[in-house]
């Protein structure tokens, strides 16, 4: 799915009227230099920083830095589904049965998000 941009980062702060060095405060950093690198997507956005403007904005990491979190599910789907046609193919064993469960629902899940996304 395209976004208009990559990171809503910038836009989640000017919304609510926050400085650079006021968020960067919140995330617990001392100069607002860093919140420029995050909002210009020159520093690597951290599970801290996804959490914490999950906290102060109310919206979902995935919502703030969705260019993020579709890099991070296309490999990640990519893998399960890699996994899956490997285990399928190996020894059937009560554990392994388990692991293809497990990673049926979660490709569902996924495929879910994803049509749900794209309506």
């Amino acid at each position: 799915m395209a976004h208009a941009l990559d990171n809503y980062l910038r836009l989640h702060r000017r919304q609510w009227g926050f400085t650079q060095a006021e968020l960067a405060f919140l995330f617990g950093y001392q100069t607002d230099a860093v919140v420029s690198r995050f909002e210009r997507q020159e520093r690597r956005i951290t599970l801290t920083i996804a959490f914490a403007s999950q906290l102060i904005f109310g919206a979902e990491p995935k919502d703030i830095f969705p260019a993020l979190f579709e890099q991070v599910e296309d490999g990640v789907v990519r893998r399960m589904h890699e996994l899956y046609v490997q285990l399928a193919a190996a020894k059937p064993t009560q554990r392994t049965a388990a692991k293809l469960r497990l990673l049926q629902d979660a490709l569902a899940r996924a495929t879910k998000s994803a049509t749900h996304d794209e309506v």
